[in-house]
This record gives C-alpha cells, structure tokens and sequence, in this order.
C-alpha cells in the first residue's frame, strides 16, 4: 500500500480522504527512517543545526548549511583549525609548501581542513596526517564518494583519524557547480584560509573571497612574480592578505594563537592538578622540573639577551623545533618578559 500515491489510493472506494492522507504521510516517515537506518549503517553522522556536535564556527555564517553529514569527527570548536587551499595542477614547490606547514600545524595542534581535491589540497591532508593530527575533508558530493578516487589512501586514514564532511546527502555525484558552493563551510570551519598557489582565476580565490565576507583572516605563500600559479597569491598579498613562508607566520592570526595559548594553560593546569592529586604526590619543585612545558619556556627565555636573536639561533642553542620555540616565544610575550624587536628577532627586558 505504501508504493501507491496519492492518487491511486484515492480510487479505492473503501479507503476515505483522512485515511489516504495518514497512509502518504506514513510512507514518507517510513521512507525517512529507511535512510536513517542506511546512514548508520554506513557509519555516517547528520549533525543538524540545533545538535550540540553542529560547528559553532559555521553555525554563524548566513548561508550556513541546515545539516551536515560526516563520518569520522568533526573539528573541534576549542581547537584552532585552519584551511590550507590551492590550485589542482600545483607545482612540486607549491605541494611542499602545502605538506610542510599542514604537518607544523598538526604538530602545533592546530586542526587542517581542506577539500580533499588533488594537488595543494592532497597534499595539506597528507601533511597533516603524517604528524598525526586532525585534518577534514569537505566535499562537493556525498560523503561515500571518495572524489578524486586518486586520493583513496588519504580518504581511507580521515575516516579513522580525521573526518570527511558534506552538506549533501550520501550518494549525490560530484558535479562541478557544488564545488564552489562547498567552500565557503571550508572557511567558515577555519580561523584563517591558506592559499599556498593559485592562479588568477581559481576556487581556492573564491574560498578566500568566501573567507573575507565570514571575517576570517587569509593569508597566502607568496611566488616568482612570472609564475601563473602565483598570480592568485600575489595579487591576494598587494591587496592586503598576510604573507607565510614558514609555520610560525600562523601566529599572525590572533584567533589562532589566542585559542593555542588557551590550550596551554589548560594543558599546564590539568598537568599540576593530576600530580598533585596523585597517590606519590612530589613536591612543588618537583612537579616544576617535570613540567617540561615549563623548563622549555624557561630555556627559551635564558638563551636570550639585551641583543637581539632571530629563530633560527634560538633554536640552534636550545635543540628545539621551531614550533616549540615559536610557542614558549609567544608565551614570553604575553607575559611581558620578551619583546619581538624586528621581524623573527627577540630581546629579554626583564
């Protein structure tokens, strides 16, 4: 009975007008349950608007999305989490860039979002994951479809450490006008877009256009001034997107690196409180020579002076990656002890 419509239903002599309405009505419901049982099935999540899980970054965006589909997790609201973009046909320049900064970033804690496409967006996914961090993927078809299929292996490792997410229902092919359509929630699920190489005319443009008009900051690799596939990132840079050539450039975007020293503090507070609460509680002074947060701040601060020193010595004398010192150094600032006097070149005034 279910499979008639309305209007065969309606025929039938016995069947009244109330009874046709409730038997279309329960079709439908029937039929929503169907799909919901298909999507657990499938391992795959819809996260309305009103659910706890929705994004807070997206769920402020005008033209934000009503429901997402998503398997594996979604980004994190108390992490910082940037969008790293770019152009398909990139080159062997561009695609190390695009690695290089999304693995500092996941070693930073910082989440990665892309669009899972071929070339820069690959590439920041693979970075990401080679440190072992959160990266997502959004896409512009249903999250069962791996597009590109060139891109499985990447696919395969988000759905166990990472997440991929769309707004349209499993199943919907990847047709080219959803593309640009999706990337204005790869912005809105960031505090900064990356464009590392793009060409004048590209998607990875409009996400930053998309990003301007949510109030997040861009930022873009800059390139020769005779390469095509930087003529996207130059222009964005004379019109006023920030320059980053290295991870701690990041830093540059306050959301980012307000959101890293909150997590800090978290951090350092939850490490005091679960050793003093211990069964072989240490002493104070203990506890500080094992708080290794602590001593490496501490360290940064003692290899500095009244002259200045750029990053590059400050990790040569302590033996510290450079996204340990670009944080102690972020640290010492805040609290006043170091001042950054030029570009990448520090001083202790107290």
């Amino acid at each position: 009975m279910f499979e008639a419509d309305a209007y065969m239903l309606s025929e039938a002599v016995s069947i009244s007008r109330r009874d046709v309405s409730n038997i279309t009505a329960a079709a439908k419901d029937s039929k929503i349950y169907e799909n919901f049982v298909k999507l657990k099935e499938n391992n795959i999540n819809w996260v309305h608007m009103e659910h706890p899980d929705y994004p807070q970054r997206l769920i402020n965006v005008f033209d934000a999305p009503l429901g997402l589909y998503c398997i594996g997790r979604l980004p994190c609201d108390e992490r910082p989490s940037v969008a790293v973009v770019g152009a398909r046909g990139c080159t062997f320049y561009g695609r190390k860039m695009a690695f290089e900064l999304a693995r500092s970033f996941a070693e930073m804690g910082i989440q990665v979002v892309s669009g899972l496409a071929s070339g820069i967006d690959a590439a920041a996914h693979r970075g990401s994951l080679e440190a072992k961090g959160y990266t997502c993927g959004v896409l512009g078809c249903g999250t069962d479809i791996c597009y590109p299929a060139d891109n499985a292996d990447i696919y395969n490792k988000m759905l166990v450490s990472g997440g991929v997410i769309s707004e349209y229902a499993p199943g919907t092919p990847p047709d080219a006008w959803r593309f640009p359509e999706r990337n204005r929630i790869i912005s809105a699920l960031s505090d900064v877009v990356i464009v590392v190489e793009a060409a004048a005319r590209s998607g990875a443009l409009i996400t930053a256009d998309q990003a301007l008009e949510q109030n997040r900051d861009v930022m873009a690799v800059p390139g020769r001034a005779d390469d095509r596939m930087s003529e996207g990132c130059n222009k964005l840079i004379k019109d006023g997107a920030m320059i980053i050539t290295a991870p701690e450039d990041i830093m540059q975007c306050s959301p980012v690196s307000r959101l890293l020293l909150k997590n800090k503090e978290i951090h350092n507070k939850n490490f005091f409180t679960e050793n003093i609460n211990s069964e072989n509680t240490a002493s104070c002074s203990e506890l500080q020579d094992r708080n290794l947060l602590a001593s490496k701040k501490n360290m940064v601060y003692s290899v500095l002076g009244l002259h200045p020193k750029n990053t590059d010595e400050i990790i040569s004398e302590t033996g510290f990656d450079i996204s340990t010192v670009t944080e102690e150094l972020l640290m010492l600032q805040l609290e006043g002890d170091v001042e950054e006097v030029s570009k990448n070149c520090y001083i202790r005034i107290k």
